[in-house]
């Protein structure tokens, strides 16, 4: 038989509900703000380790500028898609000795005789064999050597019986003892082609042909083959950009009247040994206009937005080279975290076969049809590359996703242009023209004004061009610009 509960109990029983109910509904508006509140750090987290990664791959990077690479990454793919290197020819013995000179090269001939032996006794059967001793004179080693030649100039000056007005037969304005033409070639060549310092200039000059430099002279040189080459350099870049492929690039060249700023553009033709380049303060679209004023045919450079502005002239080859880089630096980055790694290695491995395949199109015999085919498969392979994302659950390093966004954006008209059109995929050429600016920034630090840095733009394009086509006589060659 049931208990009827008392009126005390159940009312009692009634708030201990009501208890439980409003604790039931405060847990539950506790547990949504803790739910938020852990979506949120976990967003926070992944950001973070984001981040982290990052950096840390950033590091690696920093290390590798500051101290070098401790170790040199495979160039191919790491899953063997990489085609077998040409194996390079035998060397011969002769290609470990001297080349002989040629009879016009020979400048004397001394006769070694014999004719007894070491024992005393009478040699028979005499010939002769000839060796050669190439070597320069040196002022204080070679008997009759002048290191420096001095002009003594007679000038006859007179006054015009007629007018008053003085003439000579020869201008007398500026210094009695000036420098002649022959060290003002030389000084332009140590300066551009071999990139001396003014002080390097000066110790050559002094100790080879005991001729004294200031740094002023040297820079009243440059000034002045800079007039006198004006128009060769003029039409050096209009010869340059009638090419149907340019390779163009930029380094900074500090320019200390402008608290150091300043850039040295180098505008290459592909075809040819050809190169120009210009001193600006900047780096903006307006120089890279002006560099490309004129042009029509098809540019190659990295991606930097200059190049790839919609005012420019022409179309762009987009540089595969550096592509390439970028992905194979973070592959062989120390601090990739390891749960990365197969991913990265897997993307690299088919980004590496797509840039072979580009490259063996490109050493193959030239066909428009077949040429605009590949473009479309490797576009394709390229597309399907990038949407590949990393596991579930696994981060992707953000430097491959800014290729990936790179890469889409470029599109099929900047990646592969280079086959239809039968032009080089990597900005090489240029980033070859430009070391040589490179290591003298680093003995000579820039240049002091603008109008110096324009001068030896003008010095240093005419020097290096002809230097490349007319090695043979290159001071001739150079005297006659």
């Amino acid at each position: 038989m049931s208990q009827k509960l008392s009126d005390a109990v159940v009312k009692q029983r009634l708030q201990q509900l009501r208890n439980l109910q409003k604790a039931h509904e405060r847990d539950q508006r506790k547990i949504s703000t803790l739910e938020a509140l852990v979506s949120r750090l976990e967003a926070v987290t992944v950001a973070q380790q984001t981040q982290l990664n990052t950096q840390a791959i950033r590091i690696a990077e920093l290390q590798t500028m500051v101290f070098g690479k401790r170790r040199e990454p495979p160039t191919g793919t790491p899953t063997g898609k990489d085609l077998p290197p040409t194996p390079k020819p035998p060397r011969t013995k002769d290609s470990y000795r001297r080349p002989l000179p040629s009879t016009a090269s020979i400048t004397a001939t001394a006769h070694c005789p014999v004719s007894t032996c070491a024992c005393g006794g009478e040699l028979t059967n005499l010939t002769t064999q000839d060796r050669y001793v190439e070597d320069i004179p040196l002022p204080d080693l070679t008997p009759g050597y002048q290191p420096k030649l001095v002009t003594r100039l007679v000038v006859e000056r007179g006054v015009c019986s007629r007018c008053g007005k003085p003439s000579s037969g020869r201008e007398l304005g500026g210094a009695v003892t000036g420098l002649g033409p022959n060290i003002r070639l030389l000084v332009s060549h140590l300066i551009s082609v071999s990139g001396m310092s003014y002080s390097q200039v000066t110790s050559l000059c002094q100790t080879l042909y005991g001729l004294t430099l200031s740094d002023g002279e040297i820079a009243g040189i440059i000034k002045t083959q800079h007039t006198a080459w004006l128009p060769v350099y003029h039409q050096l870049q209009a010869d340059i950009r009638a090419s149907r492929v340019n390779h163009v690039d930029e380094t900074p060249w500090p320019i200390q009247s402008e608290e150091g700023r300043g850039y040295t553009w180098s505008l290459s033709d592909a075809y040819s040994p050809k190169v120009c380049f210009v001193c600006a303060i900047s780096r903006g679209t307006v120089h890279a206009q002006k560099l490309f004023s004129g042009f029509t045919g098809v540019r190659v450079s990295d991606d930097y937005t200059a190049y790839h502005a919609e005012a420019l002239p022409g179309s762009q080859q987009l540089c595969w080279a550096h592509l390439y880089r970028a992905i194979r630096d973070l592959r062989y980055n120390d601090n990739l975290p390891e749960e990365q790694l197969p991913y990265v290695d897997s993307w690299y491995g088919g980004f590496a076969a797509i840039y072979q395949d580009l490259r063996m199109y490109l050493s193959e015999p030239y066909d428009e049809v077949v040429r605009e085919t590949q473009a479309g498969e490797l576009w394709g392979r390229v597309q399907r590359l990038a949407a590949t994302g990393p596991p579930h659950g696994s981060l992707e390093p953000k430097k491959l996703a800014n290729l990936k966004a790179q890469l889409i954006r470029a599109g099929r008209d900047r990646l592969f242009v280079c086959l239809p059109e039968d032009t080089p995929c990597d900005n090489n050429r240029a980033e070859r023209d430009l070391r040589q600016l490179v290591l003298k920034r680093k003995r000579s630090f820039g240049s002091k004004t603008p109008r110096g840095a324009q001068a030896l733009s003008t010095v240093l394009s005419l020097c290096t061009t002809t230097w490349r086509m007319n090695q043979a006589n290159y001071f001739q060659a150079l005297a006659q610009l």
